[in-house]
């Protein structure tokens, strides 16, 4: 896999990196409105020292579609944003592939190669921020710490325990001028090591980081932040009908991310199909088991749409409510 999808990026490293910071974020192609979303989200942060807004977009600036684009500028207002789309390659190989770990590195490693400022977040496309003070304090930590690394959580999973001291990935704040003096992009990648006799499976950015640099820990609190874990990776995957996507999953909070940006015809679409008494409902054209998911988790859903929407609105709206209303019935 690695043979196959290194030569798709390369980088340089940074000659006299800007101050600031500047925001990284993999977007997928076919789901715009969730896009605006994050932007609409964005915009209520403070961003002082936030220089731009990177979009890397997995397809060309046709399949997003001008209209998002147009939306996505006048949403984002006085924030400055730039999209960088793949090319014809990068387009052929990941989507032979489809492989949602291979779309969010390429992404990613575009938004690092593309960044100008020392400093850069990783900010995952499905991360909606509350707190308006989120990247600005993480700005300011990981400078006054003086370490190369500042997550929100250390990773433990495959392999990888707490005392590895190798931080998640989502809402990393990173000295990007060392990342690429350091690395080449495809070290970035997920792979397998052996550490001290225990078999490591490494997340995107962990091997870089167990080889170079330091880490630090900066908490982010639920309530800063609505995250559906694995949300754009389950879309990958019930999409390409691979039979991978758990029973709880979150593919029902993305019709919920769209009406946030301003498009609520899924979400709509989805409340007439429940009301009609189906079970399990067409999405995307393929076949959702809604009763199969647990109660508690339908609950979690909803847990989450009314810290957004209370964010938002200061309560949860009626059609948001209906949406869930019909969720938990079934």
């Amino acid at each position: 896999m690695a043979a196959l999808i290194a030569p798709l990026i390369s980088w340089e490293p940074m000659r006299e990196p800007e101050s600031g910071y500047s925001l990284l974020i993999g977007c997928n192609r076919n789901l715009g409105p969730m896009l605006l979303a994050n932007l609409r989200l964005l915009t209520r942060q403070k961003r002082t020292n936030c220089k731009e807004v990177i979009l890397a977009i997995d397809g060309s600036p046709d399949e997003l579609g001008a209209k998002i684009i147009e939306r996505a500028k006048a949403i984002s207002g006085d924030m400055p944003i730039r999209f960088v789309h793949y090319n014809a390659k990068q387009i052929s190989i990941t989507r032979m592939v489809d492989w949602g770990w291979i779309y969010a590195w390429l992404s990613w490693s575009i938004g690092i190669r593309e960044c100008k400022t020392r400093y850069a977040m990783l900010h995952d496309f499905d991360a909606l921020l509350l707190n308006p003070d989120v990247l600005e304090d993480r700005y300011l930590q990981v400078q006054q710490r003086g370490v190369e690394f500042l997550g929100i959580a250390n990773h433990t999973g495959g392999g990888v325990v707490e005392d590895d001291k190798l931080v998640r990935t989502f809402e990393l704040m990173f000295d990007c001028s060392f990342v690429r003096r350091t690395f080449k992009p495809i070290e970035l990648f997920n792979t397998m090591k052996s550490i001290a006799g225990r078999r490591v499976e490494f997340d995107t950015f962990l091997n870089a980081q167990h080889r170079a640099g330091t880490t630090s820990v900066m908490p982010l609190a639920e309530e800063e932040m609505v995250h559906p874990s694995q949300m754009i990776c389950q879309y990958v995957d019930f999409n390409a009908a691979r039979g991978r996507v758990p029973t709880n999953n979150n593919l029902l909070m993305i019709p919920y991310y769209e009406h946030i940006g301003g498009d609520s015809s899924l979400m709509l679409d989805i409340n007439k199909q429940l009301a009609s008494g189906a079970k399990t409902v067409q999405l995307w054209g393929k076949p959702l088991d809604v009763a199969a998911i647990t109660a508690a988790h339908k609950q979690w859903m909803r847990k989450q749409m009314l810290r957004m929407e209370t964010t938002l609105h200061g309560s949860m709206t009626g059609e948001v409510a209906a949406y869930m209303d019909a969720i938990e019935r079934v």
